[in-house]
């Protein structure tokens, strides 16, 4: 099967370590199911202050990173416990206003215990579809990183209606990254990255180490998330693929719920890795 490889070994490892050195800009994104303790449905703060230190250590040897974060509706709809049902539309997105608040606060408190500061944005889809808000969202991040401010990018859950029943910030993050023309897309997942079988269900599915093209194959081995509240799982993370990739942008899935997630992918940790065919990128923007 030349799309893909089953076989994890040093090289590979070691490839992927170089592809995360090398990349001068970076978009990483973080789901609900990793930063919301799903029993408490509290920000799982230790845990973030390992992946705030990741990303300070990144910006300090040079990279830009723009973070890509789900939770604001985790965080919020504890204001509806009780309900003993699933929140409609108007719940949700009160739950969404409610969280957002909670998830800035945590990722501006951890960061500027490291003398960062944080810009926040909200974006639908809309907003990268139509050309001039896409250029003046554009102009903003680069801002944003000019100041040395991380920038952190979310959803507009509180008015997104058709976002919150059917969107998920795997393909925002893909759409952001061929916005800002980055090197690399992260994203971090539950589980290692793409297997031939759902992890979950069978314990001997084998890890998919590096795709180079999907195919039927390839999709046919992805499964929907088990995470409460997780919108997403391997079929839109394989949507985002599709999106980067015909970007010319690499992208990577690996677990990240452990400590310090993106040095474990530096130090070898399994992940999947997606390599776009090779594309003139001359034209594209400067960093």
């Amino acid at each position: 099967m030349s799309s893909l490889s089953l076989q994890r070994h040093p090289m590979a490892a070691t490839t992927r370590a170089v592809q995360l050195l090398s990349a001068h800009r970076l978009v990483v994104k973080i789901g609900s199911a990793l930063l919301v303790d799903e029993e408490t449905g509290k920000i799982r703060s230790a845990w973030l202050e390992t992946l705030i230190a990741d990303i300070v250590r990144l910006f300090e040897r040079g990279q830009q990173v723009i973070i890509v974060t789900s939770g604001a509706v985790a965080l919020g709809s504890g204001q509806f416990d009780g309900l003993g049902r699933p929140l409609r539309i108007e719940e949700k997105q009160t739950a969404a206003a409610i969280g957002q608040v909670r998830l800035m606060l945590a990722y501006e408190q951890s960061l500027k215990r490291h003398g960062f500061a944080v810009g926040q944005m909200l974006l639908t889809s809309e907003d990268l579809q139509n050309q001039h808000r896409r250029l003046n969202s554009w102009s903003t991040l680069q801002q944003l990183l000019k100041i040395g401010a991380v920038p952190i990018i979310n959803e507009n859950d509180t008015i997104a209606t058709t976002e919150i029943c059917f969107g998920d910030n795997d393909q925002l993050a893909a759409r952001v990254a061929l916005m800002v023309n980055a090197d690399v897309l992260i994203l971090l997942s539950n589980v290692d990255g793409l297997f031939t079988e759902d992890p979950h269900d069978n314990p001997l599915a084998r890890l998919v180490t590096e795709v180079r093209c999907i195919t039927p194959e390839i999709e046919a081995m992805a499964g929907h998330s088990h995470a409460r509240h997780s919108s997403g799982g391997m079929v839109t993370k394989l949507m985002a693929a599709r999106i980067a990739m015909d970007a010319g942008c690499g992208m990577l899935i690996a677990r990240g719920n452990e400590a310090y997630p993106l040095a474990a992918i530096e130090n070898g940790a399994p992940s999947t890795s997606f390599v776009p065919l090779a594309k003139d990128r001359a034209t594209r923007e400067e960093h």
